[in-house]
């Protein structure tokens, strides 16, 4: 069973808020396209799940940078919550 992509929705939204989108992000060699498992707070696995960008680490949730293919893809991630899988 494949997983809904929301990649059509991340980039009309980035379009429409007008969302600055890095290709890359510092002190990781994640890059647009790979996939990783994200682990949440409460240890849920989530696998499979493909980088769409990266956000600008500023003073609002520095630590969520990576933004993913999920239904939440305008909620970026925290690096330590993610292990590259391809």
């Amino acid at each position: 069973m494949n997983a809904k992509s929301y990649k059509s929705e991340f980039n009309q939204w980035v379009k429409k808020e007008n969302i600055e989108v890095l290709k890359s992000t510092e002190n990781s060699d994640l890059k647009i396209g790979d996939k990783v498992t994200f682990t949440n707070d409460y240890g849920v696995q989530f696998e499979n799940k493909e980088i769409l960008g990266f956000r600008k680490n500023d003073n609002f949730l520095s630590d969520r940078v990576v933004y993913l293919d999920s239904d939440a893809y305008w909620f970026a991630s925290k690096l330590k919550e993610l292990k590259k899988t391809s």
